[in-house]
């Protein structure tokens, strides 16, 4: 890929943080974006909620994997992604059950070789959540592919966590007018006599 189709998908993650962009856009491009620079046939972004990843946006996987949730317990490959700080490669011949099996479009039953990463996302140093990129075809991802996966995650967490910023302070500044609009329309109070010696 060259250097202008690199950038070009950097400026369209960024550009999900245009004022309006809903969260829902800018998890689209997180994962349009991981596509783009990591060719693989599907990815998921997850969002850590307590003990369990929920999918926020898929591309490669049927749609009602949105509808999923998975309990870290349940599904070791995600743990043992979400165990690790950073980006983490299981080969093709990892024992480990997958928990996309039966859900990669064009695909029924279990997948027998294929590629997986999975890249932690951090917010404040805290675990935000979960990318995860695979191939069906083994060996695809190599140490490089970790290495640039790395930076890639620490981009997508700034966006997703630039974006859950900016809707805070938006619904902040919505409570504040409406404040305001409310006490503009107030009756004012009655002057109020001093009673005393």
């Amino acid at each position: 890929m060259t250097l202008e189709a690199q950038l070009a998908a950097g400026a369209r993650l960024v550009e999900s943080l245009a004022p309006g962009a809903a969260d829902e856009q800018r998890h689209a491009a997180v994962i349009e974006t991981a596509r783009t620079l990591f060719p693989c046939d599907a990815a998921a972004l997850l969002r850590l909620e307590g003990d369990t990843l929920r999918p926020l946006a898929v591309a490669g996987l049927s749609h009602d994997t949105l509808g999923r949730r998975f309990r870290l317990a349940d599904h070791p490959r995600l743990l043992a992604f979400m165990e690790r700080r950073a980006p983490s490669h299981l080969a093709a011949d990892c024992e480990l059950p997958d928990p996309y099996d039966g859900l990669i479009e064009g695909h029924t039953g279990q997948l027998e070789v294929h590629d997986c990463l999975g890249c932690p996302l951090y917010v404040a140093d805290h675990p935000w959540g979960l990318l995860t990129l695979d191939a069906l075809r083994a060996r695809t991802f190599t140490a490089s592919t970790l290495a640039a996966l790395a930076a890639f995650g620490r981009l997508a967490a700034g966006v997703l966590a630039a974006g859950e910023h900016m809707r805070a302070l938006a619904a902040q500044a919505e409570r504040e007018h409406e404040l305001a609009r409310v006490l503009a329309h107030a009756p004012a109070p009655r002057p109020r006599e001093l009673l005393g010696h």
